[in-house]
């Protein structure tokens, strides 16, 4: 973090990093602990701000596995590399929207507080897409060079 409204992140390998910029407190930015399998076995904390933006930069798309289960809704961007889940993002229009697993990617500021549990079982496709369509943030997929460090052991 390079000052309260700016978070920045990678995976474990440091190919792909993250940076999120808002102009919300970091109190308003509740990480949230989805309840499908997918989220729990990949330990998942995840946040997004409408109001904020998500830049996620990779050297190439090929080091994004994007991968898509139950409804598909979502793509689930996962490094190629490393595994770590980086972040669910939805097309809207010509726009990406995202919410960005913090847990994954080391933002200290955001992940170490304690999520809120939820569960979207019983929404219909048309619900979901509305809700990560007013609740996930802009997003900007760039490939090209960046200077992600490896996390440490």
């Amino acid at each position: 973090m390079t000052d309260p409204g700016h978070y920045c992140g990678s995976c474990h390998c440091g190919a792909i990093a993250v940076e999120i910029t808002t102009s919300s407190a970091v109190k308003i930015m509740q990480p949230r602990a989805c309840q499908c399998s997918f989220c729990r076995r990949h330990g998942a904390r995840t946040v997004a701000d409408p109001q904020a933006r998500a830049t996620i930069t990779a050297p190439d798309s090929n080091a994004i596995t994007r991968y898509k289960f139950a409804r598909k809704t979502a793509d689930f961007l996962i490094c190629a590399t490393c595994g770590t889940y980086i972040a669910a993002l939805i097309q809207d229009g010509n726009a990406a929207r995202s919410t960005i697993n913090v847990n994954g990617l080391g933002i200290d500021a955001l992940r170490t507080r304690e999520p809120q549990p939820v569960s979207y079982d019983g929404e219909t496709v048309d619900e979901r897409i509305a809700r990560r369509k007013q609740r996930w943030m802009p997003t900007e997929l760039i490939f090209g060079p960046q200077t992600a460090e490896p996390a440490a052991n």
